[in-house]
């Protein structure tokens, strides 16, 4: 495959060079993702944002189209703006922290996103509770059916 394009049929299915998703399945399949998911376009205003229902940092659809700065605390402004100065000058990609807050251990990653040239088109901040993960020991490895867990809600 080597047409770099993504189009949309009128079934509503993406066509990527990878493989083809309908955007339904998509838009599911980003909110059952185990973090939450926010991008920013390249003019820094916030865009889009994954919403399981479960999320650390709250965000509501009245937030989208707001400057990023507006979806932040006022403490972590300077942080975030250095953050984008960097993303927009292409010294950085990608930045990551993690701290205690409400209870969890939470990683956040922001990864700049740029198309082939190099170009800056924006970037998505990552953010999950990590206390899971750190307290993984040993291997687990899938032997058979019953090494599998399902968590019934």
């Amino acid at each position: 495959m080597t047409d770099k394009k993504v189009t949309l049929d009128g079934n509503d299915v993406l066509h990527f060079p990878t493989g083809d998703i309908p955007l339904e399945t998509l838009r599911v399949l980003l909110n059952t993702l185990p973090f939450e998911v926010d991008f920013v376009d390249a003019t820094d205003h916030f865009k889009w944002f994954t919403d399981d229902g479960n999320r650390i940092f709250s965000r509501t659809q009245k937030q989208v189209g707001e400057e990023v700065l507006e979806c932040h605390p006022k403490q972590a402004s300077d942080k975030v703006e250095q953050i984008l100065k960097e993303f927009h000058a292409g010294t950085r990609d990608q930045f990551e922290f993690w701290l205690p807050l409400k209870g969890k251990m939470v990683y956040i990653s922001y990864f700049a996103i740029r198309d082939e040239d190099g170009k800056y088109l924006g970037c998505f901040e990552f953010t999950g509770d990590i206390a899971h993960l750190q307290s993984i020991k040993g291997t687990k490895i899938l032997e058979n059916s019953r090494d599998i867990t399902v968590d019934k809600k």
